[in-house]
């Protein structure tokens, strides 16, 4: 069963109120719910059982039954920055991103991105929160990952202060560097090339910096979305979050 997220404040003795229109037409138009039935709740701390008590034009009224404190959420935080590619598969890396418990995803702009969004930046964005939103609520986690505005490549260095580690996977990574963290890490990030992968330049930059981790992934060339989803998903695991 779904779950749908509710400000603390919309909970007053026990009681639950849904105002947001699309969790109402979700609940009333796709799941067709009537009252008297069950929904789950959560408000990003605890995830609640609630009986649907009444239905109307502007809001659903839920009496909470069970409380339960939700601990889905990563404790350790992963920085996805994705280079920009075509619509649908960056529409899958965002899906599957949320699903493995990213915390921030920033799209990158990088030499051989294709896809030139500056015209319609605000509405992209909004996109992609709609695509994370819809993920979080299906994999049942408290949070949506922040999605930020595109960044060039050059200023994921800016990041470098707040994280502990940056991966970077490189085809033409030569030696075979394994991925690995050490268990004091708790601030991963990952950058991500577009199809064609990244410009020898653009590795030049992150190369000598501290905390800066460039691997290889195999001896196969993989898409840029199997990158994303192959990496976030191992480094989750060597960071004890799967």
């Amino acid at each position: 069963m779904p779950i749908f997220f509710i400000e603390s404040k919309n909970i007053v003795n026990d009681i639950a109120y849904i105002t947001d229109k699309d969790d109402l037409n979700h609940v009333v138009k796709v799941l067709r719910k009537r009252e008297g039935e069950a929904l789950n709740l959560c408000d990003g701390v605890y995830d609640y059982k609630a009986k649907i008590l009444e239905i109307s034009k502007d809001k659903i009224k839920a009496a909470i039954e069970e409380k339960i404190l939700n601990q889905r959420e990563p404790q350790k935080d992963v920085f996805l920055f994705q280079s920009i590619i075509k619509n649908q598969k960056m529409d899958i890396i965002i899906q599957k991103a949320t699903e493995l418990g990213v915390k921030v995803l920033i799209p990158v702009i990088s030499k051989r991105v294709v896809i030139d969004i500056s015209e319609k930046e605000e509405k992209k964005i909004q996109r992609w929160q709609k695509i994370a939103k819809e993920s979080q609520k299906q994999c049942l986690r408290p949070y949506s990952p922040q999605i930020q505005r595109p960044i060039e490549i050059g200023k994921v260095k800016d990041f470098l202060d707040e994280l502990d580690l940056l991966i970077i996977p490189y085809e033409k990574k030569i030696e075979r560097v394994h991925l690995d963290v050490e268990p004091n890490i708790n601030r991963v990030g990952i950058l991500i090339g577009p199809e064609g992968g990244f410009e020898e330049e653009e590795i030049e930059i992150f190369k000598d910096l501290q905390k800066v981790r460039i691997v290889s992934l195999g001896k196969r060339i993989l898409r840029s979305e199997t990158a994303a989803i192959s990496v976030i998903s191992i480094v989750m695991h060597l960071l004890g979050e799967m």
